[in-house]
């Protein structure tokens, strides 16, 4: 085993322990066809959300292809599975109301399974599974 890899444990299909630190769900935007106004007006609106469930970090990293990701996060200490799960549906609804305004032709899509380990794995090379 690297003691410098990461570890990826999956709870379910939607939600990851990464690192032992933070309970990862994982969605993308679609941007496509957001002018630049709107794609900064949206990005300030994702900036200013705030909620007591989760965190939420932008990913802006594929905006050359049009994508956008949201990292909604929920710190590992004193929280068990079922808990993080029920705060990142909070907090993700939370988003979507959030977001109201904005929704007209925003697609946002979750990330399931397999496709959180690639994009967590973009960036933690020597991630590890854990079972």
């Amino acid at each position: 085993m690297n003691p410098l890899a990461k570890k990826f444990q999956e709870i379910d299909d939607k939600v990851v322990l990464f690192n032992e630190e933070y309970y990862l769900s994982v969605e993308k935007i679609d941007i496509t066809a957001l002018t630049l106004e709107k794609r900064e007006s949206l990005f300030n609106q994702l900036y200013d959300f705030d909620s007591p469930d989760m965190e939420l970090e932008i990913d802006v990293s594929e905006e050359d292809k049009g994508v956008w990701y949201l990292q909604l996060l929920v710190p590992h200490v004193l929280t068990l599975p079922e808990a993080a799960k029920r705060r990142i549906e909070n907090g993700t609804n939370q988003l979507t109301q959030h977001l109201s305004e904005q929704a007209d032709g925003l697609v946002r899509t979750q990330l399931l399974g397999e496709e959180i380990y690639t994009y967590v794995k973009r960036y933690n090379p020597d991630l590890e599974r854990i079972a």
